[in-house]
């Protein structure tokens, strides 16, 4: 029977493959350098950070990574530098305003896992963290387990409570009984468990074993929460014969679950528990053969996240996992496959990463590089003939024509001083047939102005044209914001070198703060923040005056 039901498991598995089409996500080279990375992520603004398990944070601004000066160092707190450091970063839903984040690291000369909470030094921009801050918020007693099952990650869930995983305390050789001491189902412990903390309150951790939110998990490396609706998404590493992806829709993750290990191997009974299966374990979204049931190949299953980027359409919704063994790469689409890519893999796949726009990463160990993750070059149902500037009085004409424009959604003018920084400045929607476009810039920057257009299709799949210049002498406009209401992003144009730009909430508290270097407008994200209405105060240089201004989102 066991044997019917593996051979039908494998049948629907290859059957899923040839039923259903799916995007193939391409990879692409963006950083190297690093020493064993294992986490990337985002603060809630355009950088990245960059974790590596030697105890090491970096910071990545514009493509470009500090490696020389670490926003956080704090390998003296670790023995093991290769293997058993930090294994996860986290940043407070609050980071721009509390500066708070969470580092998760093998504690030095033990075997103990420590969950603590950072400060960064200065403002939201800053680039420095004190690793003198650091506040205890809960330890994950492990013994000596010969390194295994810890099972280490952390994520916030949309309703701002921390969620971490943590593994069986097992040993995980192969050939052994899986969860020897049944730590996984005892609820007087906190192995195999994934514990949801209120990091608000002043004693995060008080009454711990109330707060274990799903138990049965065996090795669970990497969780995230779709960035959209809420969904939980994790990885749980088998013991011989299954690996699995796990999966719980927003509405059901206010309640305690149970996932099933060491009673349930993937959909195989492990240990008998004198239960209803169906009722008793939530079912896993995705299993595959594991070592006994693959012919003697390793492989440990790697959760990832769900792409809710916008630059590639065709990945949308998708989620998007690998193995640590093979470096395969993994997709359980809204179409409805479930499975690894032909000839899709990154050497020494380690984890996976995502940005404050919800682009992916890929993370290589041993290699110590970064690629983004990107979709399938296919060509926009546009073609730009022509794109042009041109300087009348104090304004400048923008104008372009097109060919071949089809099914496609609209335009957006950006505009940059320095041809690195670029801000919208106008959206235009495509006409649906070939056209001239013609769009003037009423109050461009003083002097140097670059254009480029970003064209974006129906998907959201975009392109950029070539940036083209113009220039004008004419005085600087006052200082002012738009769009006036906004929504998500917001602009400042008028603002000088040395100006001091920041935002406050309608209760008063900052949530942005920036020295302008350069005589440009900037563009502010307020994605994360609550309707209302916002002061931005901009202090002039060498100047005691300060400019007030008020921006509704809504």
């Amino acid at each position: 029977m066991k044997k019917t039901l593996l051979l039908l498991f494998v049948f629907q598995f290859f059957l899923s493959i040839v039923s259903f089409s799916q995007p193939i996500p391409v990879l692409e080279p963006y950083l190297s350098g690093f020493t064993r990375p294992v986490k990337a992520t985002h603060a809630y603004d355009s950088r990245l950070f960059i974790a590596e398990i030697g105890g090491k944070i970096k910071v990545v601004k514009n493509g470009i990574v500090n490696h020389n000066t670490p926003f956080l160092n704090i390998s003296y707190k670790m023995s093991d530098l290769d293997w058993a450091g930090i294994f996860s970063i986290v940043f407070d839903p609050n980071y721009l305003t509390n500066g708070y984040f969470y580092v998760m690291y093998v504690v030095k000369n033990k075997f103990e896992i420590n969950i603590s909470r950072f400060s960064r030094v200065g403002g939201a921009d800053s680039d420095l963290a004190d690793a003198s801050s650091e506040t205890l918020i809960l330890t994950i007693p492990y013994t000596d387990v010969l390194g295994g099952h810890r099972g280490g990650d952390m994520a916030f869930g949309k309703d701002n409570f921390l969620y971490i995983s943590t593994g069986d305390n097992g040993p995980g050789s192969r050939g052994v009984m899986g969860d020897p001491e049944l730590n996984s189902q005892n609820s007087n412990l906190l192995f195999g468990k994934i514990i949801r903390l209120d990091v608000s309150s002043t004693s995060p951790s008080e009454n711990i074993l109330q707060k274990i939110w799903a138990k049965g998990l065996r090795n669970p490396w990497r969780i995230s929460f779709d960035r959209e609706n809420g969904d939980f998404w994790y990885g749980d590493n088998g013991q011989d014969g299954w690996e699995e992806v796990n999966y719980l829709k927003a509405t059901d993750v206010t309640t305690p679950k149970n996932f099933g290990w060491d009673y349930m191997e993937g959909n195989s009974v492990y240990r008998n528990c004198n239960c209803n299966i169906t009722t008793s374990f939530i079912a896993p979204k995705f299993v595959y053969p594991g070592f006994t049931n693959n012919g003697g190949s390793s492989a440990s299953v790697m959760g990832g996240y769900v792409y809710r980027g916008t630059k590639y359409g065709s990945l949308k919704g998708s989620y998007i996992f690998g193995d640590y063994q093979t470096f395969k790469i993994g997709m359980i689409t809204p179409a409805g496959f479930s499975g690894f890519l032909t000839n899709v893999t990154y050497p020494s796949l380690v984890s996976f990463g995502e940005d404050n726009s919800g682009e992916l990463y890929a993370i290589s160990f041993f290699d110590g590089t970064i690629a983004k993750i990107t979709g399938p070059t296919t060509p926009l149902p546009v073609k730009l003939e022509s794109f042009t500037a041109k300087t009348i009085g104090c304004a400048i004409d923008l104008q372009w024509d097109t060919s071949l424009e089809s099914n496609f959604s609209h335009f957006e003018v950006e505009r940059s001083a320095d041809g690195k920084n670029f801000g919208k400045i106008k959206s235009i929607p495509a006409s649906g047939s070939d056209q001239v476009y013609r769009f003037t810039d009423e109050n461009p920057l003083v002097n140097s102005n670059l254009y480029r257009l970003k064209m974006l299709d129906n998907d959201e799949s975009y392109e950029f044209s070539r940036i083209i210049a113009a220039n004008t002498e004419c005085p600087a406009n006052e200082i002012s914001i738009y769009p006036n209401p906004a929504t998500n992003h917001f602009s400042i144009k008028g603002l000088q070198t040395g100006n001091k730009v920041s935002v406050y909430n309608a209760s008063g508290s900052l949530i942005f703060l920036e020295k302008i270097v350069s005589e440009a407008e900037i563009q502010i994200n307020l994605k994360n923040y609550p309707n209302g209405i916002y002061t931005i105060n901009i202090n002039e240089e060498n100047a005691g005056d300060v400019i007030k201004l008020k921006l509704v989102k809504e």
